[in-house]
């Protein structure tokens, strides 16, 4: 009886001898450690540069897998591989694994998050922010329309704004009412235009051009579409335009302007701030309020907040509110004078912003009266508001036209100053 007893334990113990020799020899198949420090190279509109670190115990591998968007789309022997026919503007998300001649693979690498450059395609239908006949203007998917609380006056022209962020990110409050920090990729546009007659808007519109602003690799870029008379795209264009334009005003009367499109350099010269250019109607205070013609039917700086389109600022009752100039029952005339100025002008006349030498003012909102050098150049602020020669007129770009209301309303103030 013993004798069989023995027997059944030495064949229990080769049983689990065995067992334990076979995993032994599943651990000797380990999968290769995970490649290291996985970032871009080089980045262009269509394609991304990738390049990784194989770990130092990487002795087996034979190759490399690279994912994108959790989907594998090349193999590669070396530690570096470009990502090719991607879209421009768009985020995406890569990890790399390493595998051996088993087809052992490793962990994933660190994940990568990043979008393709945001280029001006030669096309405006290409630029992908109206959806279906561009001429209705109507915003792409993630493309918000916002307005200013106090205009730019353009001959009369309607305009729409738009702004598209890349997909996930944000702007960031920078404890400022002036403008937020955009993220690479941001897209603002602006499309000018006339109804054919403004006392009957279902007569159709005439679109001029499309002013576009790309911030790439930290950089404000500048483009200009001119749309074709057929009103079924716009091309992309360095050159300035006249374009005549005729159209029946809200009074019935008929109206005939010479419009001037900008040249590059006629952008550059409104959008650039110690020769750095820059936004110019998206600071917080300019959007800090309810508009009324939008499809934002709420203040528009909560409507950023609530669906994560502007962060770090806890309420808009932290940032003040530009005065809208036309206003004149809830603002001062002294308010919608200063108001006007801001949104016209300023941004030529600041510190680092292009003006004639010997008339540097500084006619900033934030500016204190005292030192904006008003007062004392009001004459020339009158006779220039009033003026059509483009040598003298002011603003010289944006306008060839008298702006009657804003001119009534600045006559007013100037007189209200010398009160």
């Amino acid at each position: 009886m013993k004798k069989y007893i023995l027997l059944l334990f030495l064949s229990i113990g080769i049983f689990f001898s065995c067992n334990s020799d076979d995993d032994y020899q599943n651990t000797d198949s380990q999968a290769p450690s995970a490649p290291l420090n996985l970032v871009a190279t080089n980045v262009t509109d269509t394609a991304i540069s990738l390049n990784w670190d194989a770990a130092t115990d990487n002795t087996g591998v034979t190759g490399y897998k690279i994912y994108q968007d959790g989907v594998e789309v090349n193999t590669t022997t070396t530690t570096s591989a470009t990502i090719n026919n991607l879209t421009s503007g768009v985020t995406y998300l890569f990890y790399v694994t390493a595998y051996d001649l088993e087809e052992n693979e490793s962990s994933p690498s660190n994940n990568l998050e990043i979008a393709t450059a945001l280029i001006f395609k030669q096309s405006l239908q290409e630029m992908g922010f109206f959806s279906g006949n561009i001429s209705f203007l109507q915003p792409a998917q993630g493309v918000v329309l916002y307005d200013l609380n106090s205009r730019l006056f353009t001959d009369y022209a309607h305009k729409q704004r738009l702004l598209k962020l890349p997909e996930g990110k944000f702007m960031d409050y920078n404890n400022s009412n002036l403008l937020p920090n955009f993220p690479d990729n941001t897209l603002i546009a602006k499309t000018f235009y006339y109804y054919n007659d403004e006392t009957n808007p279902s007569l159709g519109k005439q679109i001029i051009e499309t002013r576009v602003l790309l911030k790439v690799n930290g950089a404000w870029k500048l483009g200009n579409y001119v749309w074709n008379a057929s009103q079924t795209d716009a091309v992309l264009t360095d050159s300035g335009s006249i374009i005549p334009i005729n159209y029946t005003d809200a009074n019935g009367n008929a109206q005939a302007i010479n419009y001037e499109i900008p040249s590059q350099d006629n952008c550059i010269t409104c959008h650039s701030t110690n020769n750095i250019q820059t936004p110019i109607g998206l600071k917080l205070r300019n959007l800090n309020f309810n508009p009324q013609n939008g499809t934002v039917n709420q203040n528009q700086l909560q409507y950023l907040l609530d669906n994560g389109l502007l962060r770090g600022l806890a309420s808009p009752s932290d940032i003040s509110v530009l005065p809208d100039w036309t206003d004149d029952s809830s603002y001062t005339i002294l308010e919608r004078g200063r108001a006007y100025m801001e949104i016209n002008c300023a941004h030529c006349h600041q510190p680092g912003g292009i003006v004639p030498p010997g008339f540097l003012l500084d006619f900033r909102l934030e500016t204190p009266f005292e030192t904006t050098g008003i007062y004392s150049h009001r004459g020339q602020i009158e006779d220039r508001i009033q003026s059509t020669v483009p040598t003298y007129r002011m603003p010289q770009l944006g306008r060839t036209v008298v702006h009657t209301e804003g001119v009534a309303m600045m006559l007013e103030y100037l007189q209200a100053i010398e009160e």
